[in-house]
């Protein structure tokens, strides 16, 4: 039950809506309810420059794993593999056996200085351009504009009654990214074998399990 004080003359008029104040945030709820963004499609220099960059990104990690690399008869021809199984890492013409992982440990500490130093210059334009939540996400955003309209079509749908065509868009929207979420795990673990055998075996249900699993937590997440 809220606590009202009633003035006294020795209290002043500010102290009194203050405490009043205190008393009815301590009967506040303690989270608020969410309320939805519905982001407005934006347009100009920077905006054409993120398309670019968000293709260009996602291009490199869907087409990676397919690029092809001639390392002679008895090596694969996968430009880029990390190979558990022989204990190799392929990346094009560089081959690093696990005696020669100190050269990956150097790789990964210079990218994380990279990073840090990256984010401490120029924040905004890692998170805003090249961090791949962002990516992701401009990704997911276009798939539901396409189907929803923009910023005031989805409002109004959001709005709108169930009927027919408010489930075809909201089902329509979920299963692309569905489908997307599945094709980033899957080019996720073209990484680790040979991509077009794995791609065969993934569809003809002849991968590892680990595969599969591997696949769904990423979809899943």
């Amino acid at each position: 039950m809220a606590t009202t004080l009633i003035k006294q003359p020795d209290i002043e008029a500010h102290d009194v809506a203050a405490i009043n104040a205190g008393a009815k945030a301590k009967n506040a709820p303690l989270y608020a309810a969410r309320q939805k963004i519905h982001p407005k499609r934006a347009s100009g220099f920077f905006r054409r420059l993120k398309w670019i960059v968000m293709a260009v990104t996602l291009g490199i990690y869907y087409l990676t794993p397919w690029i092809r690399w001639d390392r002679g008869a008895f090596a694969p021809d996968q430009a880029v593999l990390i190979d558990f199984p022989n204990r190799r890492f392929y990346f094009f013409f560089i081959e690093i056996w696990p005696q020669e992982f100190i050269f990956i440990a150097g790789l990964l500490v210079m990218a994380g200085i990279g990073l840090f130093l990256v984010t401490s210059v120029a924040g905004r334009a890692w998170c805003g351009y090249t961090c791949p939540q962002t990516v992701w996400t401009d990704l997911f955003l276009v798939v539901e504009r396409f189907f929803e309209g923009d910023r005031n079509a989805r409002i109004k749908l959001d709005k709108a009654p169930w009927n027919f065509d408010k489930i075809r868009k909201r089902v329509l929207k979920h299963v692309t990214w569905i489908v997307i979420a599945v094709l980033t795990g899957g080019a996720w673990i073209f990484y680790f074998a040979d991509a077009p055998t794995l791609l065969k075996d993934f569809v003809t249900f002849n991968a590892p399990f680990v595969a599969y699993g591997t696949v769904g937590v990423l979809t899943a997440t």
